[in-house]
């Protein structure tokens, strides 16, 4: 079955304010998006339906893997693999070795490990404080039960001397 399909890429205008791609000729308007007029939405669901898997494969498999090893085999033949700065052979962008970069760095660097030791001075702080806390609240405790075993036994006193 043979199919109806019309191409455009202008924009016709069918009423005022409403545009649709199509082609005008003296007896009417054919638009491509209309299913009445042309079988292309028909044939595109048909054609990406059943040949999707193949054009991803083909495109990952062959495109891009043929344009993958080109570019890295053209930057291994300008730049010398000896002269690049990682394995895929591509260089390090360019203000990784500029001196101001690396005093920003260095700066950011220092000022990180500044952070971190007023970090951890405050963290050794805090630790101290609870750890102090604690054995002040243990021997609260221990001083209260000795008061409560003194007063128990006085208790136990009184309770034979009244017998």
């Amino acid at each position: 079955m043979p199919f109806a399909v019309i191409g455009s890429d202008e924009e016709v205008e069918l009423s005022p304010g409403n545009f649709v791609r199509g082609r005008k000729y003296p007896w009417g308007v054919v638009e491509v998006e209309n299913e009445r007029h042309c079988d292309f939405k028909k044939l595109r669901s048909l054609l990406l339906r059943t040949n999707m898997l193949d054009l991803i494969l083909q495109t990952n498999e062959i495109h891009f893997e043929t344009f993958r090893s080109l570019k890295l085999g053209t930057l291994n033949k300008e730049n010398g693999a000896e002269n690049s700065d990682d394995a895929n052979g591509m260089k390090k962008p360019r203000r990784l070795h500029n001196p101001k970069f690396k005093e920003e760095e260095e700066a950011l660097k220092k000022f990180f490990t500044e952070q971190v030791k007023a970090e951890e001075q405050r963290f050794r702080q805090w630790e101290t404080n609870i750890v102090n806390e604690r054995n002040r609240l243990n021997q609260d405790l221990e001083d209260m039960q000795a008061k409560l075993k003194t007063l128990e036994d006085q208790v136990k006193k009184l309770q034979l001397y009244k017998k």
